[in-house]
């Protein structure tokens, strides 16, 4: 078993490659500012020391590209080629893991006559395994955004079942294209980890 002291090379390292689930056109999500990002980094990783969020840009090659794109189902949108993540450590300098946000809808959706965003943080930890995700600010059905719901993600690598109500993962009532989305966010965020930041 891989040690939670390993560094982000190992951690990444620590992704491997399943099979193809549905996916949906995908973007990233972004804060207009620090404090917000922050704040939402922290639900992600409540242990992390606050002051010790180190940010890590990448820039994904051509030939990157075209093998996420052929695993995503779908073409990345520009800004997604040059993705963040932020990595978490505690207050001894251990690392926690890595996290990313990421909006999973397809086409705007309106709700009332605004539009519906679904913005998806997800924090993986130092052995490459979902370790919590948050949807913030949704204002659909409440239900997406509790633990009942999220934390059946929690442990999920990249060979597992990402396939909402096809095994144990359960979709919340009402919500099967939600619930979706929210899933193959996860897997997305696994998928660009291990490319940035290990090795295929």
């Amino acid at each position: 078993m891989i040690k939670r002291t390993l560094t982000l090379l190992a951690l990444a390292l620590s992704f491997t490659l399943g099979n193809p689930q549905p996916s949906a056109e995908a973007h990233l999500a972004k804060w207009g500012s620090w404090e917000i990002t922050h704040r939402n980094l922290m639900k992600l990783f409540p242990d992390a020391d606050p002051n010790a969020w180190r940010i890590k840009r990448y820039q994904y090659g051509a030939e990157e590209v075209a093998y996420l794109e052929k695993e995503l189902g779908f073409e990345l949108y520009p800004e997604d080629k040059q993705p963040e993540f932020f990595v978490a450590q505690d207050d001894a300098g251990k690392l926690l893991g890595v996290a990313i946000f990421i909006d999973p809808r397809t086409k705007p959706k309106i709700l009332n006559g605004g539009i519906l965003t679904l913005e998806v943080g997800i924090g993986v930890n130092a052995e490459g395994k979902i370790n919590r995700i948050k949807v913030y600010d949704y204002r659909g059905n409440i239900e997406l955004t509790k633990g009942e719901f999220l934390d059946q993600l929690r442990g999920n690598t990249l060979t597992s079942n990402f396939t909402m109500d096809s095994g144990s993962l359960k979709g919340v009532p009402g919500e099967p294209e939600e619930s979706q989305l929210v899933a193959n966010a996860a897997r997305e965020a696994l998928l660009l980890m291990k490319v940035a930041l290990g090795r295929r």
